[in-house]
């Protein structure tokens, strides 16, 4: 499909995807990158998705960097554009390049708390939490806040995708060590992303034509 006219082609990607979404668009795509924070808020996420379709004039394509994203994919429709989307449950399994190993690593690990350099660009980590409740409330109010929030989960692994500064990885133990758990390394791929902006959307990939809604279902 590399012969579209991908100047009618939009990426609309969470800003923790901002990167490597750098890294694989060769071809110079429009791109909207959204604030994480809205992932902390489903339905806040999904309107500003649906309001992105809406707006997205002069576009005959919609290229999105999130998988559903606790529902925040799903429903979204439009009458003008095609919606691509991988089929995967959220950003985790596009860093690691596909659904398969996402699964994979689940299965061998299910309590596992992933970083990566956008994710802590973002400041969307249990450490920022952690200074966030400490303004709001009192130390051991925040704590016990995160205690609760994160205490199922025994491992932090940290996904390499694209190139950075060592000071990522010693933030990622850091969170590691404040949580009490292990730490571990993995390499990611961008394996997904190149497929996404080429057009080689296969069965890996939601192909949502104008007309028709985005179902949770179609990400089983």
């Amino acid at each position: 499909m590399d012969n579209q006219d991908k100047s009618k082609w939009l990426i609309v990607a969470c800003k923790t995807l901002e990167d490597e979404i750098k890294a694989v668009n060769k071809d110079n795509i429009d791109t909207l990158m959204v604030e994480y924070a809205l992932h902390r808020v489903p339905d806040a996420l999904r309107e500003k998705l649906k309001n992105t379709v809406k707006e997205a004039k002069g576009y005959n394509t919609i290229l999105f960097g999130y998988g559903l994203c606790s529902n925040g994919a799903a429903n979204l429709g439009s009458h003008e554009h095609t919606l691509v989307i991988p089929k995967v449950h959220d950003c985790i399994s596009i860093l690691l390049g596909s659904r398969s190993i996402y699964d994979k690593e689940f299965a061998d690990f299910p309590a596992t708390y992933y970083l990566s350099k956008g994710w802590i660009d973002q400041k969307a980590g249990p450490l920022d939490s952690y200074k966030e409740y400490i303004e709001k409330y009192d130390e051991s109010t925040a704590k016990w806040i995160i205690d609760m929030e994160y205490a199922n989960y025994k491992r932090v692994v940290y996904v390499h995708t694209v190139e950075a500064p060592a000071r990522y990885i010693d933030y990622a133990k850091e969170v590691a060590d404040f949580l009490g758990v292990a730490f571990e390394e993995r390499d990611g791929s961008l394996r997904l992303l190149e497929k996404l902006v080429s057009g080689n959307w296969d069965k890996e990939f939601i192909v949502n034509p104008p007309g028709q809604i985005v179902m949770a279902r179609s990400f089983l």
